[in-house]
């Protein structure tokens, strides 16, 4: 016997005789013993005792020794006590109705003392584990629901069966309710798109942001979920969400600050520049040479200024997800053609050669032509500002799973693996390109665009061999319906790494 606590067993039989004969046998071998001569008093006295086993006879007058058996089985606190049915006859049909009611075996009324005793140890090591598994399981419950996330577990059928207080309280529904609801459900009340909760139920790992509203209050939410096992046969998903709405509001404050500051700032400087560009026409009076170099780089250095300032307002508003895309479909040919145009005096002064490799037919793409124009300009202005003279910029675009796969490959200086790990990173720049002024902004702006619109941006780069960007914008002819909408599906296969 387990521990040193004396295990305690029911008898329920009317015959006082079987009775009088476990209780001697059991008592021998160290149990307490509980007697009823009924099955009513039976159940009443399981129900009170919660004892260790019970050996319960099949024909009883009043409740049948079955129906104390459901009865039991239905109770939520005796529903996992042993019960051997006790029998004196052997009909298959009965044992098989007795274990259906509830009975996990049956014995006979002359069973041998040794064999008793060796199925009641069997029974109450099964027991032990059960209560054992069960109390770690009410642990894990009781932490689970006090986690501070908000964290819920769906089964196969995508109701919630576990569900941490942070979660309820968040979408204000009580425990009661959650029971009877499906996660797909919860998500539709507080206007999650079908779209997005097909995704976190089919398993995301990746962390999706969601906008839910309740009593006219919005809260913004990361979720991912994961497929995890309840038992050996039973699956189920968890879904793991973070409350993310005073980073938001923060970086909304942030946006609308830097957005303040940037506008005072240009203001003045397009004053400035205003009064320089009057001076150099020579409408207040005549200008030396001498002068107007002056003022030609007084105009260098604000454009460069506004240049900056530009770039700081783009990456503060995304950062708070402040990206409006206007898309529209239009040809990738024509834009990329006048973005190489307008940068080929820049490129001309390092004596490089721009060569673009476009298909046979129109590429026509569903982007912000505004938007796409930024990304080409930041990389290929990149591309001539980081070559080397009397080098070459090539330019590539294909078409490839229904994305046009855009690559702007250099013969420049290139990059070392280290540096090449921080490149997206706000404000980060190697050291090979400190000779070069920046603040480091334009390939995050860059990475931040392509992705708004569904694409992809990859680099790679040898130090002294060049370096190549490549990234994807979705074509137009495969688009929805609705042509003003930018969500497409990452498919990182589409850039070669």
């Amino acid at each position: 016997m387990s521990g040193s606590k004396k295990r305690t067993i029911l008898v329920v039989d009317d015959s006082i005789p079987t009775c009088v004969k476990f209780r001697f046998s059991l008592e021998r071998n160290g149990y307490n013993v509980l007697l009823a001569h009924d099955g009513i008093t039976g159940a009443k006295t399981a129900m009170q005792n919660l004892p260790d086993l019970i050996l319960l006879d099949k024909e009883m007058p009043g409740m049948h020794g079955f129906e104390v058996s459901r009865t039991l089985r239905e109770h939520h606190e005796t529903k996992g006590i042993p019960i051997l049915m006790i029998s004196a006859e052997d009909d298959t049909q009965e044992k098989v109705r007795g274990l259906e009611m509830g009975a996990d075996d049956f014995i006979s009324k002359s069973i041998p003392d040794e064999e008793l005793q060796s199925k009641i140890k069997a029974f109450l090591r099964i027991k032990d584990l059960q209560d054992k598994l069960k109390n770690e399981s009410d642990k894990l419950n009781q932490i689970f629901r006090y986690l501070h996330e908000p964290v819920a577990i769906c089964s196969k059928d995508d109701h919630v069966v576990l569900a941490s207080q942070v979660f309820l309280s968040l979408l204000r529904m009580p425990r009661e309710l959650s029971q009877f609801k499906t996660m797909t459900e919860i998500l539709q009340v507080v206007e999650i798109p079908d779209d997005i909760i097909a995704k976190l139920r089919n398993g995301c790992s990746e962390n999706v942001q969601l906008t839910i509203k309740i009593d006219d209050t919005e809260t913004f939410l990361t979720a991912r979920t994961a497929t995890i096992a309840l038992s050996e046969t039973e699956m189920a998903m968890a879904y793991v969400f973070r409350d993310i709405t005073r980073e938001v509001e923060n970086q909304r404050m942030r946006a609308d600050f830097h957005s303040m500051i940037a506008h005072d700032l240009r203001s003045p400087m397009s004053v400035i520049q205003g009064y320089v560009s009057l001076m150099a026409t020579g409408k207040t009076g005549p200008i030396n040479d001498t002068q107007m170099e002056f003022m030609e780089s007084v105009n260098r250095k604000i454009s460069e200024m506004t240049s900056l300032l530009n770039d700081f307002l783009d990456m503060s508003k995304m950062d708070a997800g402040f990206v409006n895309l206007k898309c529209q479909d239009h040809c990738l040919g024509q834009l990329i053609e006048e973005v190489v145009e307008d940068l080929g005096p820049l490129a001309n002064s390092r004596n490089l050669k721009v060569s673009v490799n476009l298909p046979p037919d129109d590429l026509q793409v569903h982007s912000d032509p505004l938007r796409l124009t930024q990304i080409l300009r930041n990389l290929l202005s990149n591309a001539i500002k980081y070559n080397v003279d009397d080098g070459f910029i090539r330019i590539t675009i294909i078409e490839k799973d229904n994305w046009a796969r855009i690559s702007i490959a250099d013969g420049g200086i290139g990059m070392p693996s280290e540096e090449l790990e921080v490149l997206f990173e706000p404000y980060t720049r190697g050291n090979s390109q400190r000779k070069i002024k920046g603040v480091g902004l334009g390939i995050v702006i860059v990475k931040k665009l392509v992705e708004a619109h569904g694409g992809i941006v990859t680099v790679s780069s040898q130090q002294s061999k060049g370096t190549t960007f490549t990234f994807t914008i979705p074509m137009a002819r495969y688009l929805d319906d609705d042509p003003s909408q930018c969500d497409y599906v990452q498919n990182e296969d589409l850039v070669e790494k």
